[in-house]
């Protein structure tokens, strides 16, 4: 009984898609950090089967709107309306490249609130360059 070597292919392939999956965990958790101040709730599903190239999030605008959003290497796409669900009607929703692309096409509040909250940033950076300058 012969056992093979991995082909160099292969195990560049293999290492490509756990650095894939390790990237889709870390995206996942990103957004998640980072648009927690401008939505009502975002939380990483712990009901539906995560995968190392599917995660899905919880998530519910600032207008009330609840969303599961599935996380690929294909992007962000809303796949339903209620948390933990997957609804596979509208298979015709667009995938996004950011969670910020997804949100700014479905949150008008969330527009406003990351507009805000750029701004306020752009206060303390000018504030912090003009006492430097004083």
């Amino acid at each position: 009984m012969s056992t093979r070597a991995p082909v160099p292919s292969e195990t560049r392939r293999s290492r490509v898609e756990s650095e894939q999956e390790k990237l889709l965990s870390i995206e996942a958790s990103a957004a998640v950090k980072e648009i927690a101040f401008a939505v009502r709730y975002v939380q990483i599903s712990e009901s539906l089967p995560q995968s190392e190239d599917l995660i899905y999030l919880n998530v519910e605008t600032k207008e009330c709107r609840r969303y599961c959003v599935e996380l690929t290497v294909a992007g962000f796409k809303v796949v339903s309306y209620q948390y933990d669900t997957i609804a596979t009607a509208d298979t015709n929703s667009p995938y996004y490249e950011t969670i910020y692309q997804l949100l700014d096409n479905v949150s008008p509040e969330y527009r406003l609130t990351f507009g805000e909250a750029l701004i306020d940033k752009l206060k303390q950076v000018q504030e912090t360059t003009d006492n430097q300058h004083n």
